[in-house]
């Protein structure tokens, strides 16, 4: 459905409108704010104004899919401070938008205007490098920042140790900043902090990672639910239902967003994929054949980086799998 815009009629009286509010802050009917979506669940929504007040919105038809971080504008109709309810008129020009795909192969929103993506995955349960490889594509052709957080270190253990330092090495090779976090140790809080400083980051994740224990240390004044890790699965529990949007003490804003199963990014072509992958970007152009999938190809320039130990075979398994996908 495509997103609402505004006619040039409704932008003067907008800007109209504004303009009596800032001359007569008494007047209660018709004003018209630019906002902050702080919470989105189905068609509700929470929208912070510049003087921090929230409002619970309705939304206008035809205004497309609205995600957590976005800046909208809203109209409050003869309301009262016993009854802020406003409606969402339109959505303002956004930075970017991240989306997954959803049912029927359909574009969903998860969180825009966002300057970081940080990718939290954990000790137990046990990361899924294919998982944070989707996040990290998505995230890359937003021209985001990314973060990776291994939470739950203070689990490591001699079972495990091999397996999560081979997946540390090789994020950390190609250039992506991790950090290593453990609310029970209070381990790496103080370099998480200083990473999410004067930006909006999302945290993004399988469920049962510990992104809503992260928020709560981040934000001790802040009522977050903490969910448990399933002794059967080894998986988490979904604590975090609907997106929300904090502010931190220290600048910046953090979403969290609710656990996930699985998350597939929106790839409309090749050229996504090769660029998703950072590592990637200097073998295009360079393959035998300009039509080349890197898949079986002779003279594929990944495959012959890939065979002279270039590449991680972990991260080229993804890229290719993501090729059949996107073939698929």
């Amino acid at each position: 459905m495509a997103k609402r815009r505004l006619t040039d009629q409704q932008k003067r009286r907008i800007a109209s409108n504004k303009k009596n509010l800032t001359q007569n802050q008494h007047t209660l009917d018709n004003k018209i704010f630019d906002g902050l979506v702080v919470s989105h669940h189905g068609r509700k929504l929470v929208v912070e104004t510049e003087d921090l007040k929230q409002y619970h919105c309705k939304l206008r038809q035809n205004l497309g899919d609205i995600a957590c971080g976005d800046s909208v504008v809203i109209q409050l109709d003869n309301i009262s401070d016993e009854n802020p309810n406003a409606i969402v008129v339109a959505v303002n020009e956004r930075k970017n938008l991240l989306q997954k795909t959803g049912f029927a192969g359909q574009a969903k929103a998860v969180a825009a205007n966002i300057g970081q993506v940080a990718i939290v995955c954990s000790v137990i349960p046990e990361p899924n490098p294919y998982l944070i490889d989707r996040y990290l594509i998505a995230t890359e052709n937003l021209r985001a920042n990314v973060l990776i957080i291994l939470n739950k270190i203070d689990l490591l253990n001699d079972e495990n140790r091999q397996s999560i330092n081979d997946l540390k090495n090789v994020y950390k090779n190609i250039g992506y900043h991790l950090i290593e976090t453990s609310v029970k140790k209070n381990i790496g809080i103080d370099e998480l902090k200083s990473a999410l400083d004067n930006t909006i980051s999302i945290l993004v994740g399988l469920s049962g990672v510990g992104k809503s224990s992260l928020v709560k240390i981040l934000l001790p004044e802040t009522e977050i639910r903490i969910g448990e890790t399933s002794d059967a699965t080894g998986e988490g529990k979904h604590t975090t239902t609907v997106s929300s949007l904090y502010h931190l003490t220290d600048g910046g804003a953090l979403i969290d967003s609710p656990g996930v199963r699985d998350f597939t990014p929106t790839n409309r072509n090749k050229e996504d994929i090769v660029n998703g992958f950072v590592e990637l970007r200097h073998y295009q152009g360079y393959c035998k054949f300009k039509n080349c999938t890197h898949t079986t190809e002779p003279g594929c320039a990944i495959s012959e980086a890939l065979d002279n130990n270039e590449l991680s075979q972990q991260r080229v398994n993804s890229f290719k799998k993501m090729i059949d996908d996107l073939q698929e």
